[in-house]
């Protein structure tokens, strides 16, 4: 796969985790990160005039859970997608992000490349769910 370019915005009220996952993609010389947040109140005052083409959102956050900022990002910005990384991998829970337009989920577990391969599938218009299984796309 060709890498394309493409920018992001990070939410996560897990600072060291959050910052982590920053100095991780400064590898990938195709990622530029925005900005990043502790919770989805925040990320939303910081992408209002310099929206990225993705956002990662943690689910669990203070003053705005990522469910609630997937619903108003992608309800006012359509074009923008939104990857959920969490710690949780219950398959209803990831059926519901999927019911909630999401584009991708990804287990906080993920290997620093998984990451860079689910942003590229993201970018090129494709959609990233590997803890669902088949019975739900009938």
């Amino acid at each position: 796969m060709e890498l394309q370019p493409l920018t992001l915005a990070i939410a996560d009220d897990h600072t060291l985790f959050r910052k982590g996952v920053i100095e991780i993609l400064k590898n990938f010389e195709e990622i530029t990160v925005l900005c990043d947040a502790g919770n989805g109140a925040e990320l939303l005052e910081k992408i209002e005039n310099n929206l990225p083409e993705i956002i990662m959102l943690d689910l669990e956050m203070p003053d705005m859970d990522g469910i609630a900022v997937a619903r108003y990002v992608l309800s006012k910005y359509p074009y923008v997608k939104i990857l959920v990384v969490s710690m949780y991998g219950e398959e209803e829970l990831v059926k519901k992000l999927l019911d909630e337009g999401v584009h991708g989920y990804l287990l906080k577990s993920a290997e620093p490349d998984e990451l860079r391969e689910v942003l590229q599938l993201l970018k090129s218009g494709k959609t990233h769910y590997p803890v669902i299984s088949n019975h739900f796309f009938s």
